[in-house]
């Protein structure tokens, strides 16, 4: 054993050198002491080949592991809080439970890392690669993951409160059940295809993201801010959408049949091919794209539709009770068996619109 611990400290040596300057001398001292004790608190241990070493509960609180190889390294439960992992390299290494708050790990290539139940309050992520890694039950309060890749990622039961995830990759990540109502941001973030069922977004800033092919069925984003931002092909099913504001959102293809809808603002968006349903009285679609979409059955009382193109929209069994259409492109549109008492058509492009068993049919000419 002493002999191997020799070897080991001529190569710690030979690392930390005279190329390393006066000023990082000691750093052979500071591994000899976690080589002869496990645990290394503030040490000085940047560009250090740790590699394969067993220092599952380790001390390593505050110490400067920048550069550091720590591949196949055995961190379980390890306190790493505090540390600096800048330009680390940790792939296969053993990372359950370990505590990292507050460390620095900006930048830091966690592709495919399995972080589980870790503690990574106010750490520094940004930029970092974290994509397709485990980190269910993650705590991430406070963290920075500004410009992180979590494509892939499982963040199931993870807490992100006052987690900032600006312009953070989240494609195709598993974010089901998690209440990020306390987040400290979420802007120009992607979020396309990911797994969102029965998030908890309420009332947060989401202008300007993109959910495109996302599934939020009974999400709730009451009062959430969707200003410009992409749905394309999003399931919206039974979400709850209650004064969220989608205008001049793209919402092409999304399906919002049985969604809470009350309050909903969606003037200017683009709802071409949308499925929407339910109690949608009063609602404002001026001057949006409905191309297609699909509103049958919907209760559409006093509804604005003012210069929306509306053309083979489906209306089938609406009640259009004094709907105003003035200005719409509605050719090829089905108001089959619609009531459309009291409609206003005026300047409205009719051409081959369906009529058939509709109440309130406007005269043709």
């Amino acid at each position: 054993m002493r002999s191997s611990r020799s070897i080991l400290f001529l190569a710690a040596f030979s690392l930390f050198g005279t190329a390393w300057g006066d000023a990082q001398i000691k750093a052979p001292a500071d591994l000899q002491q976690l080589i002869d004790t496990g645990h290394c608190s503030g040490c000085d241990l940047a560009g250090a080949d740790l590699s394969g070493m067993r220092l599952m509960s380790s001390d390593l609180s505050g110490a400067n592991l920048s550069g550091a190889i720590l591949r196949k390294t055995v961190l379980f439960r390890a306190d790493l809080s505090g540390a600096d992992l800048r330009g680390a390299k940790v792939e296969k290494a053993s990372l359950g439970r370990i505590n990292l708050s507050d460390a620095n790990l900006s930048g830091l290539d966690l592709q495919g890392a399995k972080l589980a139940y870790a503690d990574l309050r106010n750490a520094r992520l940004e930029r970092a690669n974290l994509s397709n890694a485990m980190l269910e039950h993650v705590d991430l309060r406070g963290a920075k993951l500004t410009g992180a890749n979590l494509s892939k990622a499982a963040l199931r039961n993870a807490r992100l409160d006052d987690a900032a995830l600006d312009q953070t990759t989240l494609v195709e990540t598993d974010m089901r059940l998690l209440n990020l109502k306390n987040i400290a941001s979420l802007r120009n973030s992607d979020l396309s295809r990911s797994r969102l069922e029965k998030i908890k977004l309420d009332g947060l800033d989401l202008s300007g993201n993109r959910f495109e092919g996302a599934d939020m069925q009974q999400a709730t984003l009451a009062g959430a801010n969707l200003q410009h931002a992409s749905l394309v092909g999003a399931k919206l099913r039974k979400a709850d959408l209650r004064k969220v504001d989608f205008q001049n959102a793209d919402l092409r293809g999304a399906n919002m049949k049985g969604a809470k809808m009350k309050g909903i603002r969606l003037k200017s968006a683009n709802l071409e091919r949308a499925h929407l349903s339910g109690n949608l009285v009063g609602m404002d679609f001026s001057n949006g794209q409905l191309a297609k979409a699909d509103l049958s059955g919907a209760n559409l009382k006093d509804a604005r539709f003012r210069n929306a193109d509306l053309r083979q929209a489906n209306f089938t069994s609406c009640n259009l009770y004094g709907a105003d259409f003035t200005g719409a492109k509605l050719d090829r549109a089905s108001f089959h068996r619609a009531n459309l008492r009291n409609a206003i058509f005026e300047g409205a492009d009719l051409t081959d619109a369906i009529f058939k068993d509709a109440r309130g049919a406007p005269t043709l000419k």
